[in-house]
């Protein structure tokens, strides 16, 4: 009798316009590529160990100017998502061509500027790098990486997951391939950086040829004002959800030693597995509300069914991560010489990563129904995040790995407290907007 009614759950959450059956795709070709940076991450170590900070220096920054291509993707998929539900595929056409307009100027402009800084002799010596090779190579990959959401945002707002997965997993994959053989080919950092930008150029043209058809018709003008609305929010809540992602590196960086930094960053490199493991659920979920919303239908289900996933996805993974961590250290990390110190740190980052990845979910669940509070929990959490750090050291305190993971836990619950009245207070899903 409880068999049966579980059948038909499933069954349900498996079908094409079920989230079972993309979030699997998804999941695959999110675990897959991670797989795949993971490898070339140990490759580099293998291959070229002197130059490996070198490269994560080149890679760092090439991080740091994507940040911009999470926003334009963002808001490709809603506005791609909310047209195409209104049956105005022309107005998706316009939409797309204006934007490589904008990204053609941005990424030329930052591309040329990242390579003329890098190329100044005070910076290159600075950040230590040795040839102006690797440096034209990223500043390349900057370009493609803003070109790149014109693809794969409407990918993903037309929920074409499948071939949104080959092209995620392939630009992983091929950065792996090629980046190795050409460092094994001796050379070197150029070899390295040369394999990253065959993968991104692989995900940009793969992606932009799969909605070739919206880019080649001159489309129908759509509200620009509606989009720039949109989109000013959702590039703040990119930059607010980096900063709480990311800063506890710099803050261990500032505020320790050498050793005691080295391990509390070598401890949320492998947490933040579990940040990233239910985004294949998100990456689901966001086009679905923002169609379903255009339509002016119940989004409320889905949030749930996204949030139950979630939360079985990153309780599993936390539990591991809790319960196992020295298996988890020497099966990825055997040569650390670390492992002692990082393990109870790791365990103590775990529930904050799985709190983080929540608090992502509600975020893009609000960019999907217009509801702009995420802004003002994103802004209200970092203020949090500082304070406690501030209270510290204010403290005379010293500072310990043990002391920044609690303070990511205390954050990653104040978000989830917040979205939680926000969402099931307030439900404002259940207030259609007005005609």
């Amino acid at each position: 009798m409880v068999a049966r009614p579980m059948l038909d759950w499933l069954t349900r959450l498996m079908r094409k316009d079920g989230l079972g059956g993309p979030t699997l795709v998804m999941f695959i070709a999110t675990v897959g590529g991670g797989a795949c940076n993971f490898i070339y991450q140990i490759m580099m170590q293998n291959l070229v160990p002197r130059d490996v900070s070198e490269i994560n220096t080149l890679l760092s920054i090439l991080y740091i100017f994507v940040v911009p291509a999470g926003a334009i993707q963002n808001v490709l998929i809603r506005y791609t998502a909310k047209y195409h539900a209104q049956g105005r595929d022309s107005s998706i056409s316009w939409l797309l061509r204006r934007t490589m307009v904008f990204v053609l100027i941005l990424g030329t402009m930052a591309s040329i500027g990242l390579m003329v800084v890098l190329n100044i002799p005070e910076v290159s010596d600075a950040l230590m790098l040795t040839s102006s090779v690797p440096i034209v190579l990223v500043s390349l990959a900057v370009l493609f990486s803003l070109i790149m959401p014109i693809g794969m945002g409407p990918l993903q707002g037309l929920q074409r997951f499948t071939i949104y997965g080959v092209n995620y997993g392939g630009n992983y994959l091929l950065k792996l391939i090629v980046g190795v053989a050409l460092v094994a080919l001796g050379l070197g950092v150029s070899g390295a950086i040369g394999g990253v930008l065959v993968g991104i150029l692989f995900g940009t043209m793969f992606s932009l040829f799969a909605v070739r058809r919206y880019i080649l018709t001159p489309g129908e003008r759509a509200d620009s004002g509606e989009i720039w609305r949109f989109t000013i929010p959702t590039t703040v809540a990119a930059l607010g959800f980096t900063i709480l992602t990311n800063v506890d590196v710099i803050l261990a960086a500032l505020l320790m030693e050498k050793d005691p930094a080295n391990y509390y960053t070598a401890a949320s490199v492998l947490a933040k597995i579990i940040l990233f493991l239910p985004g294949a659920m998100a990456a689901v979920m966001f086009p679905k509300v923002a169609d379903l919303y255009a339509q002016r239908k119940e989004t409320w289900k889905v949030l749930k069914t996204a949030f139950g996933i979630t939360i079985l996805i990153s309780g599993l993974a936390t539990a591991v991560f809790m319960l196992f961590p020295d298996f988890i250290l020497h099966l990825l990390v055997p040569h650390n010489p670390y492992l002692v110190e990082i393990a109870p740190v790791m365990q103590a980052l775990a529930p904050a990563m799985a709190l983080l990845g929540l608090a992502n979910l509600f975020m893009l669940y609000g960019l999907a129904t217009d509801g702009h509070a995420y802004i003002v929990i994103l802004f209200l959490s970092t203020v949090v995040l500082f304070s406690l750090v501030g209270a510290i050291v204010a403290a005379g305190l010293s500072f310990t790995p043990q002391m920044l993971a609690e303070v990511m836990i205390l954050t990653g619950a104040f978000i989830i407290v917040l979205s939680g009245l926000y969402l099931f207070v307030i439900e404002r899903e259940w207030r259609p907007p007005r005609m």
